[in-house]
């Protein structure tokens, strides 16, 4: 595998974001000798994004090369996968349609990346750069992809960072891919809103002995368009992204207390619903504050819904149980392969003694 860098852009009908977007990496200070590329992934467009990222580039005087790919199955998960196999480089930086990479953001990566061998994915910090005003319910309850991800730099506890942006080990990648991860979240789908996908792939990555890694000097732009400034777009894209609890908190679960017995499981899964349930009744007998009341009670109506969602989601216990398992014999199946082939994975998050 080579030691460059893949600047990884996949879109879905971007026509309108991918100039700014490609300008930014246009524009990367690529360190003599480094390789670099851009490949694009085309997932199921039906717009002009084809003639428009083959304009745009050729305006450039780059070391970076380009490659535009498809994947006719809609997908943001499908898409990345697709990118990360036909990646020729080792650090695959995760490129959204929307986001503008600092200047110096590849030599950054490639130094982290390069210094940090157990790195498998490395955060950045998105600032949020809005189309329009962005309104204080949203500030208030931000989901999207951006901020900082830790106090500092360095592996994060919680074992998760957003995609936006973030820098993808190729190796550590195939390594889980050949321990039997499949994806279990497809993320965006076309005009659906769904989400998790980067999260899961963390979690996985975490379970096989990787660290999950922050670096604030890591620094983009992530625009965010007016349309998912409203208030219905922001409710549909919590619906719409409420199944990936029952994939994800198996995951959490399972790395935090490193215990495979599902009986642990079930206590735990009990008290995150009872945790759940504490803050929905104290926002029920909250009263809205007088002098924000539209405010308050939009920002309100978003923590309702997120919590309604959450709470529905333990319903389906058995989902659950059965996805901590599915995520039990992947941690086994992870670690035999990964100790065969390198040993990080003997620092690991599993507990070996622990009844299954």
């Amino acid at each position: 595998m080579k030691a460059g860098m893949t600047i990884l852009v996949c879109t879905y009908n971007g026509a309108e974001r991918l100039p700014v977007t490609l300008r930014f990496i246009a524009a990367q200070q690529i360190p003599a000798g480094l390789g670099c590329e851009l490949l694009v992934v085309n997932n199921a467009s039906t717009d002009n994004s084809l003639e428009v990222i083959k304009k745009e580039w050729q305006q450039y005087d780059t070391a970076i090369s380009l490659r535009v790919i498809t994947e006719t199955r809609p997908g943001l998960t499908f898409a990345r996968e697709t990118g990360f196999c036909a990646a020729q480089h080792e650090y695959i930086i995760l490129c959204d349609d929307d986001n503008w990479l600092a200047p110096d953001y590849v030599q950054t990566a490639f130094a982290v990346m390069e210094s940090q061998p157990e790195i498998g994915i490395l955060g950045g910090n998105g600032n949020f750069v809005f189309e329009e005003p962005a309104p204080a319910w949203l500030l208030s309850c931000n989901l999207y992809a951006g901020g900082e991800q830790a106090s500092k730099s360095g592996k994060v506890n919680n074992q998760i960072v957003y995609g936006a942006g973030a820098v993808l080990r190729k190796s550590a990648y195939e390594k889980i891919c050949a321990g039997g991860f499949v994806p279990a979240l497809t993320d965006r789908q076309g005009m659906s809103l769904s989400s998790g996908g980067d999260h899961e792939l963390c979690y996985v990555l975490a379970l096989a002995g990787y660290k999950i890694w922050y670096e604030d000097k890591l620094r983009f732009d992530h625009y965010i368009t007016a349309n998912r400034l409203t208030l219905p777009y922001y409710l549909t894209y919590i619906e719409e992204s409420a199944h990936c609890f029952s994939v994800l908190e198996p995951y959490k679960i399972l790395l935090k207390t490193k215990n495979k017995s599902i009986f642990r499981f079930r206590w735990e899964l009990f008290k995150s619903f009872w945790y759940h349930m504490r803050k929905m009744g104290v926002l029920l007998i909250t009263k809205p504050i007088a002098s924000k009341q539209t405010d308050d009670r939009e920002l309100r109506k978003l923590q309702y819904t997120l919590l309604i969602q959450r709470l529905r989601s333990y319903g389906r216990i058995s989902l659950f149980e059965n996805n901590f398992s599915k995520a039990v014999s992947l941690q086994n199946e992870l670690l035999r392969k990964v100790k065969q082939r390198n040993p990080i994975a003997t620092n690991t998050n599993s507990n070996p003694s622990a009844a299954q």
